[in-house]
């Protein structure tokens, strides 16, 4: 018998007992549609958080800081390593490049600084150095990127920093110089205050003031206190880490005036993803607790499919059919079943994960591995759950079964 026509008979047994196929595939569609739901929320927020903190831009990275016993050390604007600290860096097995940390995130860089006329600590913050187009402004206009090019010393504040220095009329400090170490900046645009009240913060989430990059610079020297070591992709981050600590007390140029201090930016950002995949993981098998029940469903179906089609079955037999083929039709029943549950279950729990996606800040898009994992769950509660009652049909007595 050919393994078409086999499953063209299976089909037409569930087509048959329309009701109670549903009432079975119910089970299976709650199942899935809660798996795949859990699944793709679950890699939504791990695609979100890793781009949204830049997990990417710290892959096999170490941080290195300069922390001196005295703290007038930071008066002396003494950059906390010297060429021949990065020279020495450089040369340690493993190390691919050294670079002053510059507190970068998505092109834009990042920096604790102040506004004279305003020095409340609610007005503390970052300031956003732009090359590009800054924030749409409530008041006066944006950076814009020509402001970068040209070198204009102007900057854009947010309400906060503007009530702070005018209380009654904020919005007349466009075309208004503040202070900035000594540096006079025109304000030329007031932003709305950012939200950094989410789950999920970064340096963003902070920025009091834009301003354009090359304008800052140019008045401004970049803090060099910390540096990002990027390491050989085959490196050992906490053996690479270990030999640059080593090197830095025994011969770092600023040894005797504090401690140097190392993070393993590459072993947290490995931990985070671990943690953000073992969450999605863990619920995800809690979820699949329901996929359990409804293959029990399937199980009882097929069971009573095989007490209810005895005779057909020792008909098939008489005719010439073999144990494979009737194991063969009540699997493919099985299967059948719990694949058209779990296309509809997938299709449920993507729709759920799109509503979902439309009040929460990281998306939901379908891809080939939730697909795939609908598929491979639908296939294995079908043979699973399939096999006894298939198997149990194929070991029948044929004359107790025609009889």
């Amino acid at each position: 018998m050919r393994f078409s026509e086999i499953w063209k008979t299976s089909l037409k047994s569930i087509l048959k007992n329309k009701r109670r196929s549903f009432l079975t595939m119910i089970g299976l569609i709650i199942g899935v549609s809660s798996v795949i739901t859990i699944f793709s929320i679950g890699r939504g927020f791990e695609r979100y958080a890793t781009d949204f903190i830049g997990l990417d831009n710290y892959d096999s990275s170490v941080y290195f800081n300069f922390a001196p016993k005295d703290q007038s050390f930071y008066e002396t604007n003494l950059a906390s390593f010297s060429e021949i600290d990065f020279e020495r860096i450089e040369n340690v097995d493993g190390v691919k490049s050294v670079e002053y940390y510059d507190n970068e995130e998505k092109g834009a860089k990042y920096y604790s600084q102040q506004i004279d006329e305003a020095s409340t600590a609610s007005t503390q913050g970052s300031f956003k150095l732009l090359g590009s187009d800054g924030t749409e402004t409530i008041y006066g206009r944006k950076i814009k990127s020509t402001d970068n090019i040209n070198r204009n010393k102007v900057i854009v504040i947010n309400e906060t920093i503007a009530k702070a220095i005018k209380k009654d009329n904020p919005e007349s400090l466009i075309g208004k110089s503040v202070t900035i170490q000594g540096q006079l900046f025109e304000v030329i645009g007031i932003m709305e205050d950012r939200d950094n009240s989410g789950f999920i913060s970064t340096q963003e989430d902070y920025v009091v003031v834009e301003v354009p990059s090359a304008s800052y610079e140019e008045y401004f020297e970049s803090p060099k206190d910390s540096i990002l070591v990027k390491l050989d992709t085959v490196a050992d981050p906490k053996l690479v880490t270990k030999d640059i600590e080593k090197m830095l007390d025994k011969y770092g140029s600023l040894r005797n005036m504090g401690a140097y201090e190392s993070q393993d930016l590459a072993g947290q950002v490995s931990q985070l993803r671990m943690i953000l995949t073992g969450i999605t993981a863990i619920v995800s098998i809690i979820g699949g607790i329901s996929l359990f029940i409804s293959g029990i469903g399937v199980m009882n179906m097929i069971y009573i499919s095989v007490s209810e089609r005895t005779k057909e079955i020792g008909v098939r037999r008489a005719m010439g059919g073999t144990k494979n083929n009737i194991m063969m039709q009540f699997l493919l029943e099985g299967i059948t079943l719990t694949l058209i549950g779990g296309a509809i279950g997938y299709a449920f729990g993507m729709l759920i994960g799109y509503v979902v996606g439309m009040v929460t800040p990281f998306t939901i898009v379908p891809d080939f591995f939730t697909a795939m994992l609908a598929l491979i769950l639908s296939i294995g509660i079908g043979i699973i759950f399939s096999w006894l009652p298939a198997k149990s049909a194929a070991k029948k007595d044929i004359v107790s079964l025609i009889r």
